[in-house]
């Protein structure tokens, strides 16, 4: 049954099932051997705790079935040289040792005179107010006499209206930006751009836009014009090829595939790469290095399965899944001796369980 296993090192405690020493045995300090029996001895050997040391007893009953015994003595004391040994053997050493003034609209009749002194609220009837849309600029209307909205709202930043606005009379003008359309020839109007500009490859010039035509003409595969009543487009077509350097100061999204050709190293300013983006469920991936076969090679990936890092070789990039030969340990630094601590993906073969007490642990 795999579980967590203590590696012994230098001045680390044991613990151990079983121990098998094929050659000497030094011990500097007291041997606890608990629950010493044999059913063919009895009561030969036993162990003082307030010592620490071995001792037998030679009272009782004792049978030799393979060999010749000596006992040394005939009662209780220190396990000595050949206390309880074949007879064809020898030992060479013994064994011892843990806010007011508000003006409000209210429907009704006309205005009643009063005076006002800024004391106290006051109340002004204002006929047809509460027919009056927000923002509408007003006017007064002498048919019902009573304020009516007029075509024109102004919300603060623009005046716009249901129906065109006309400016008539001689001293008419308008001051600022504005923007759709004009009729007319334009040559009353000022400020406007009328001439064009313009340099390239092939020389450079200047376009008078009141009585000549200006027309761009693109190259296959760079760029595209058309032109369709007052509107002139510039656009790509499906297939461009950029000869020189092409320079993105935003975002670039690829909906397709992006193949990079490059045959120097590839240099990625980014501290980390995300693989499988857009993925809304777990999965496989990692990365492949060829070997010799177009899109085979050696794969280093995460295997989702198993929540843990593998390898495995002749993996052909196109795959989603794949089966790891190999598994990468992890090492775990925990805050205790105690290695059943250690976070459950951890929990797996090989994985390596360092205690704050500096003990071992290998899971296996």
């Amino acid at each position: 049954m795999a579980n967590w296993k203590k590696v012994i090192v230098s001045g680390s405690v044991a613990q151990l099932s079983n121990l098998s020493i094929s050659s000497n045995l030094a011990v500097t300090g007291s041997v606890n051997a608990l629950g010493l029996t044999n059913a063919n001895k009895p009561n030969i050997v036993s162990y003082d705790t307030t010592t620490g040391l071995f001792t037998y007893q030679g009272t009782g009953s004792f049978t030799a079935t393979t060999a010749s015994y000596i006992l040394s003595s005939g009662v209780d004391g220190p396990l000595g040289m050949n206390s309880i040994l074949p007879a064809s053997h020898a030992v060479s050493a013994s064994i011892a040792g843990r806010t007011k003034g508000t003006l409000s609209q209210v429907a009704g009749g006309g205005l009643n005179a009063f005076s006002f002194n800024g004391s106290t609220d006051v109340t002004v009837e204002v006929s047809g107010a509460a027919q009056l849309s927000q923002n509408a600029i007003t006017k007064w209307n002498d048919t019902d006499n009573k304020f009516t909205n007029s075509s024109l709202f102004d919300n603060g930043t623009l005046i716009t209206g249901n129906t065109s606005i006309v400016l008539t009379g001689a001293n008419s003008s308008l001051t600022g930006s504005f923007s759709g359309s004009f009729k007319g020839d334009g040559s009353q109007l000022t400020g406007l751009v009328t001439e064009l500009d313009f340099s390239g490859s092939t020389g450079s010039g200047n376009v008078d836009l009141l009585t000549q035509v200006f027309t761009i003409t693109g190259t296959a595969n760079e760029i595209e014009t058309s032109a369709a009543s007052q509107t002139l487009t510039i656009g790509l077509p499906n297939n461009v090829t950029i000869g020189n350097n092409l320079v993105v100061s935003n975002n670039l999204t690829v909906f397709g595939t992006a193949s990079f050709q490059q045959t120097t190293n590839l240099e990625v300013a980014d501290r980390f790469i995300l693989l499988a983006s857009g993925s809304n469920a777990a999965g496989d991936g990692g990365i492949v290095v060829q070997q010799g076969t177009q899109n085979v090679g050696e794969l280093f990936a995460f295997d989702s399965g198993t929540t843990r890092w593998g390898l495995t070789g002749s993996f052909t990039a196109n795959q989603s899944t794949y089966t790891p030969d190999a598994f990468m340990a992890a090492a775990v630094l925990g805050s205790s001796g105690d290695p059943t601590t250690a976070p459950g993906r951890y929990i797996a073969k090989g994985n390596i369980f360092i205690g704050n007490d500096e003990t071992i642990w290998i899971y296996s």
